[in-house]
């Protein structure tokens, strides 16, 4: 046992555990490599065939047995990945070279493998990088059936924490949750499919722990808490009987949330302000209506393209918007179109004319949408299709001027009478709304909301593109500040512009979800939020605790700082004044430090 020692990470999913470590760093793949006989040829050729479908089998096997445990979200992701045994790397390349340079199947795997990731290596956006990592876990698997090689036992007989060098998803596949208590990542990604598929386990799951497997050795007692990202190895008795008080508290704060759900958020003063849930894939979205989402602020329809792995045609993705529909019933459901390009990128379609060096400044979101507008009729042929089911509206992302609306606005009249003529039934009257993430949009108001019938404001955009902040850029994210008195102004600006004109101005950025800005947000005139569905109880219980008064002067207050540290201050003070009993009830307080729960 060393001595106590706190790590931080990024907790992914939410929970605490206390246990032994089990620290996993297998041992490097070793790669045979040996010339080829011009006669040993054609059966290395049929020995990789016979690799790639033994593994197809396993992958279906584990897609089925998803299926039935979990649902369809999670079984899709296993279904990309057996589409990429099937891809022309596997099927054509690795065979063409096996003949051409006379090699054994793993060595001509891992020779092309490694080019394939220096190529992902050189590029910035998330969704490519996360395509390297499953193309590369795909590879190692192929390459194990070759040697023979079975590593699924190596969990057996094993309890504990378990700390890894990275996730993948072939390795959450092995984890038994009655044995297995949390996980501690050195890395990972919250949008991989190895991080979806870890937190169906629900237990703590902390990523982006630096240098883990290296400072946790086997046998150290651990404390993870996936709520903050803390990863406390060999704690002292009192930190041990302290975070037992504290995962007491949580426990009853998530109780006391859950019977939160049930109740309406209203303020002191009795304003209804509505909750929302942002929703990525349709299985399992019906868990936000256990938290009290009174519909779907925004549905990213981008993530069921990514999933799939593919550009999915009108009849599917009307199938998937109708089926989200019918589980809100004949609550709101607001359907974003694609929102590409930035850090979401499609590698397997030449959707872009060219690679852009700075694609958050590119041919993005509605660009994009009007750039190809077949792909953009289909999806909203596809939406309106869907409206016929429910109450269904319609967002558009990234707008950044009134020429654009009404171009799109002439789109989608188009596409209704083109469903006219085949009598196709829809809603003719359905919503348009703009999403406000560009500082000119903010600042053009007035006359865009003229032209819609409302507003949604994307804080994480608004924020980068205000700022000048790539928020996936490590070594600027200090300047990522959401409390900046600009990005403040033209919030208050948006929302003053919906005011005015009788119009719903909401928020669907991750602010939303964060009961610090709550105040803000409806002391400048927003009454929906909408976020991760399981931070509605606690956002809920904010706003049955202030009055709009409250807020108003709050408003009025913070609009004249010029510092982000007095702001946060004031934000703080507000938050710990009228939200009663969060630091004995939960184990966590607010810091003006930080955002975040500490």
């Amino acid at each position: 046992m060393g001595k106590p020692v706190v790590l931080r990470g990024d907790g992914i999913v939410e929970g605490i555990a206390f246990d032994k470590a089990f620290v996993y760093t297998p041992e490097k793949l070793q790669i045979p490599k040996h010339f080829l006989k011009d006669e040993h040829i054609e059966n290395e050729i049929g020995r990789l065939d016979r690799a790639i479908e033994t593994l197809k089998e396993q992958l279906n096997e584990e897609k089925k047995r998803l299926l039935e445990e979990i649902g369809t979200g999670e079984a899709d992701i296993i279904q990309s990945h057996i589409l990429i045994t099937e891809d022309p790397f596997f099927t054509e390349d690795v065979p063409e070279q096996i003949r051409k340079k006379k090699r054994n199947a793993e060595w001509i795997i891992m020779d092309g493998l490694t080019k394939v990731l220096d190529n992902f290596k050189g590029i910035d956006d998330i969704y490519f990088k996360e395509r390297g990592r499953d193309i590369e876990d795909i590879s190692m698997r192929i390459i194990k059936q070759l040697k023979d090689l079975d590593d699924s036992d190596f969990l057996e007989g094993k309890e504990g924490i378990l700390v890894i060098k990275e996730l993948i998803p072939s390795l959450i596949f092995k984890i038994d949750t009655k044995k297995i208590k949390g996980i501690v990542s050195e890395f990972g990604s919250e949008t991989s499919h190895a991080t979806i598929l870890a937190k169906s386990l629900e237990i703590p799951v902390i990523i982006n722990v630096k240098k883990a497997t290296r400072k946790i050795e086997n046998d150290d007692f651990l404390i993870i808490d996936g709520n903050v990202g803390y990863v406390l190895v060999n704690p002292s008795k009192n930190q041990i009987e302290e975070y037992k008080k504290i995962q007491d508290k949580y426990f009853s704060y998530k109780k006391n949330l859950e019977k939160i759900s049930a109740l309406p958020p209203v303020t002191k003063d009795k304003v209804k302000i509505s909750l929302q849930a942002n929703i990525e894939i349709v299985p399992g979205s019906d868990i936000a209506l256990h938290y009290g989402a009174e519909g779907v602020g925004l549905f990213r329809t981008e993530m069921p393209f990514m999933i799939h792995n593919r550009l999915i045609p009108e009849n599917e993705q009307f199938e998937i918007y109708k089926t989200l529909v019918k589980v809100f019933k004949d609550k709101p459901v607001i359907i974003r179109t694609l929102d590409i390009g930035g850090d979401k990128l499609f590698p397997y379609q030449n959707i872009l004319p060219e690679f852009e060096k700075n694609p958050f400044l590119g041919l993005r979101s509605i660009r994009l949408s009007l750039f190809k507008q077949n792909i953009f009729r289909e999806q909203i042929r596809a939406i309106l299709r869907a409206s016929a089911y429910g109450n269904v509206k319609i967002l558009i992302p990234m707008i950044s001027s009134v020429e654009e609306v009404l171009k799109v606005k002439e789109i989608i009249e188009e596409e209704k009478h083109r469903l006219r003529n085949r009598n196709i039934s829809f809603n003719q009257n359905i919503e348009l709304g703009i999403m406000v993430e560009i500082p000119s949009a903010a600042l053009s108001s007035e006359s865009i909301i003229k032209h819609c019938d409302f507003f949604s404001i994307g804080t994480n955009d608004l924020v980068q593109y205000t700022l000048a902040v790539d928020r996936t850029n490590e070594n600027v994210a200090s300047y990522y500040v959401p409390e900046n008195p600009a990005v403040l102004k033209l919030i208050y600006l948006t929302a003053q512009a919906a005011v005015n004109s009788d119009k719903i101005c909401a928020v669907c950025g991750e602010l939303a979800g964060d009961p610090l800005y709550t105040p803000f947000f409806l002391g400048v005139g927003i009454r929906e939020l909408s976020m991760q569905a399981n931070r509605i109880p606690e956002v809920k219980r904010y706003i049955r605790n202030i009055d709009i008064s409250q807020a108003e002067n709050l408003v009025h207050e913070l609009l004249k700082l010029p510092l982000v540290s007095d702001i946060k201050k004031l934000l703080v003070d507000f938050y710990n004044e009228h939200f009663p009993g969060n630091s004995s009830e939960t184990g966590y307080s607010r810091s003006s430090s930080s955002s975040t729960y500490s």
